[in-house]
């Protein structure tokens, strides 16, 4: 009975696994001719691939297939490619428009399409790693990326970036050591959020109260370094100071799928690259100055229905914050000020 239990585990591992890696296909290509990366590879094998590297010499009219075919590309890495001058209607502007693409310029519209006069992003795109050749990001070519968290550049100097081309309430930028001073400074860079380094991003189960730490550390992280955390599991309040006090590069935190009920006081004030939250589905307070400051927390903030409670000031300084949507009709608590001293009111409850 033991062995066919044993068996039983262990084939449902297998194909856990399997599963998982059959949900990322990573792909790395050498394109030695401009122009002809597409013909590579089938219009199948293209729309499998996840993750995709790429090397050699690219075009317009590789960015153009990138966008319209490889339907489920998150991640691509062009950290080791050229890219070549290109003159024709082949490229990625919109109705086949003559345009001279320069060379190491993203093109313009590299990732985004106007249909019937509106602007869509390649909805899938999550990250991409530019070289340090970049000389421009054109314009409007992440438009409408709204999942594009993460760009990396490679390049110490910031490139030239133009209108619309990224932006900066959903996409943060990483940077090589010692550069962020200088992108900062750049026009048209100023109000991203910039962190040097790679991008830390690490899911973690947390099987018991407080054990949030052991849970990072048993993964080989330091708090400090972490970016992007998703936790599902068990968290309490020693787990929450731990975030508070010791995790100050956070862009983005997940805990939807955790026990917590409560947020305690204080817990992400001021953490300055934070730009995406999803809350606890059974969340029923959220204490004083909870993300107050927190400058770059933007879009909408939906909150579960269960919320029966918000403290003083809990939005105070959340200026890119646009709304805070009460999907339940349990509210009974308001703190006074919730987005600041005489700051229009941004909480709205959906019908």
């Amino acid at each position: 009975m033991i062995m066919k239990i044993r068996q039983l585990l262990i084939s449902f591992l297998l194909a856990t696994n399997a599963l998982g890696a059959a949900s990322q296909v990573s792909k790395t290509y050498y394109v030695s001719k401009p122009g002809t990366l597409i013909s590579m590879m089938t219009q199948e094998e293209a729309n499998s691939v996840t993750h995709l590297t790429l090397t050699g010499k690219l075009n317009a009219e590789d960015f153009r297939h990138l966008r319209d075919e490889f339907n489920n590309l998150k991640v691509l890495d062009i950290s080791n490619a050229e890219i070549k001058m290109y003159s024709g209607k082949a490229g990625t502007y919109p109705d086949g428009k003559f345009y001279m693409y320069m060379p190491n310029f993203i093109p313009a519209y590299a990732f985004s399409n106007v249909v019937n006069g509106v602007t869509k992003g390649k909805a899938t795109l999550e990250k991409v790693i530019l070289s340090e050749k970049t000389k421009n990001i054109e314009d409007a070519a992440f438009k409408g990326c709204d999942k594009l968290k993460i760009c990396q550049i490679r390049k110490k100097t910031a490139p030239n970036l133009l209108p619309e081309a990224l932006a900066d309430s959903i996409t943060a930028i990483f940077v090589p050591l010692g550069s962020s001073d200088e992108y900062r400074n750049k026009n048209r860079w100023e109000k991203f959020a910039f962190i040097e380094g790679e991008p830390i991003e690490t899911t973690l189960q947390v099987g018991a109260m407080g054990k949030l730490e052991d849970e990072i550390i048993s993964a080989g992280l330091q708090p400090k370094d972490i970016n992007f955390l998703t936790v599902e599991g068990k968290l309490d309040n020693a787990d929450f100071k731990l975030i508070r006090d010791y995790m100050p590069n956070l862009v983005s935190i997940d805990i939807s799928n955790t026990n917590v009920t409560a947020i305690p006081d204080f817990t992400f004030s001021q953490k300055k690259y934070l730009l995406r939250v999803k809350l606890p589905h059974n969340l029923k307070s959220i204490g004083q100055r909870v993300f107050s400051n927190c400058g770059r927390l933007c879009g909408t903030l939906e909150l579960p229905a269960s919320v029966t409670a918000i403290e003083y000031g809990a939005f105070m300084g959340c200026d890119n914050l646009r709304h805070v949507v009460a999907t339940g009709n349990k509210i009974t608590t308001l703190g006074d000020d919730l987005f600041g001293a005489n700051a229009p009111s941004k909480l709205i409850y959906k019908k």
